[in-house]
């Protein structure tokens, strides 16, 4: 199957026909089996990409599925806790201008991915309080993780929302909440290495 796909200014990928059929039949297949869980699908994709492709899959075809994979993880963490803002809807909430936002995003006192430009970034929900602040201590840690060029922000996302043996098999995210926020400067001390 040539691929024809292109992204359009959204962000959004136009399909050509032929590969919209198999988007369609894998995304019934997904549907149906959601609840498994995201991370679970992803494992069993994998496992029938092997059993389809054989034993013995060349490295193009492991890039592939280490691709598919990573995707699969990308989007349980933007919907993770209540999804993602827009820089827009940041600025409203902390009330101060989009402008401003990018700013602290760009100064790491913020963590979000880039959609299409650099003006359009995704903000996970969960780093904002209740009453339209920025979770207490969350500044601290992303200093600490922003040392490490290889931490992108999906790894900075990472930090925050998978458990971690050495905090109680709790989230760094879930003791910043609890306000043990040098609980999670340790932990991201010992993540960035």
């Amino acid at each position: 199957m040539t691929s024809k796909s292109k992204h359009t200014q959204s962000g959004a990928v136009e399909l050509a026909a032929q590969e919209q059929v198999v988007v369609d039949q894998f995304a019934e297949v997904i549907r149906r089996h959601r609840a498994c869980g995201l991370v679970a699908l992803a494992r069993l994709a994998s496992i029938a990409f092997e059993l389809s492709i054989g034993p013995k899959p060349s490295r193009e075809d492991n890039l592939v599925l280490a691709l598919a994979r990573g995707l699969e993880v990308r989007q349980h963490l933007a919907k993770a806790e209540g999804g993602s803002l827009s820089s827009k809807e940041v600025a409203r909430l902390l009330g101060i201008s989009k402008t401003a936002v990018l700013q602290r995003l760009e100064a790491g006192r913020l963590v979000a991915w880039r959609q299409g430009g650099r003006q359009t970034a995704r903000f996970p929900r969960w780093q904002f309080g209740q009453h339209g602040q920025v979770l207490a201590g969350l500044e601290a840690v992303l200093k600490i993780l922003n040392r490490n060029q290889r931490v992108d922000a999906w790894g900075r996302i990472l930090f925050f929302l998978q458990t971690e043996g050495s905090l109680g098999n709790k989230r760094p995210l879930d003791l910043l909440r609890e306000g043990r926020v040098n609980d999670v400067r340790m932990a991201a001390e010992a993540y960035v290495g």
